[in-house]
């Protein structure tokens, strides 16, 4: 499995990040979420995505260990976005190499009840914020359902382009449309300084 390579040339240790934004932290996934996790990602939140709910809590343990591995393996990274001030559970982020290190995949989901306050955008901005910094790579792509209009956005507010269509048959069955987008390194370096206003429509 290629993993991905450091600016500094010196690997990071992905299983202990801690990255602060505005109003949130990610943090470096463990098994102490496992809790939060299992209860957060119902059926509604995974209706547009590829995977399925765990159905155990087992399930859910078996996740957090293989994000873990290729956290140690440097080729996955998976974090979980909390509250700053009360550290409250708000959902999980990541970068995923899958053996495209040099365009990696990213991803996040956001707690039901905490839709709408644009978390998943300030949480993928962070993300890359970091990434720019830290990881070497031409570009990281962006897959959403097409219907799924919230999660579009945080692509789009990053000058994400679609270049890529294709249907996705998930875990419970379902086909999910998706859209590729895809947004460079350097078009991220830019986006990356960028101060937003959460109280804007924008």
């Amino acid at each position: 499995m290629k993993t991905f390579k450091f600016i500094k040339k010196i690997p990071i240790d992905l299983t202990s990040l801690r990255i602060e934004s505005d109003r949130i932290i990610l943090q470096s996934i463990e098994k102490s979420y496992s809790t939060d996790i299992f209860k957060e990602f119902t059926p509604e939140i995974t209706r547009f995505m590829f995977p399925r709910p765990a159905e155990k809590i087992e399930e859910t343990l078996s996740f957090i260990s293989c994000s873990l591995a290729g956290m140690r393996n440097r080729w996955d990274l998976v974090l979980v976005i909390i509250k700053k001030g009360n550290e409250e559970f708000l959902g999980c982020c990541g970068l995923h190499g899958k053996g495209k290190p040099r365009t990696p995949e990213l991803g996040i989901w956001i707690k039901k009840d905490e839709h709408g306050k644009k978390y998943g955008r300030e949480a993928i901005k962070a993300l890359i914020s970091w990434a720019v910094e830290h990881i070497e790579f031409d570009y990281a792509i962006y897959p959403v359902d097409k219907a799924n209009l919230a999660s579009r956005k945080i692509p789009e507010f990053l000058g994400g382009i679609i270049y890529d269509k294709k249907i996705v048959k998930t875990m419970n069955g379902n086909h999910l449309d998706e859209v590729i987008y895809k947004m460079s390194c350097e078009e991220l370096k830019q986006c990356s300084s960028i101060r937003m206003d959460w109280n804007s429509d924008g």
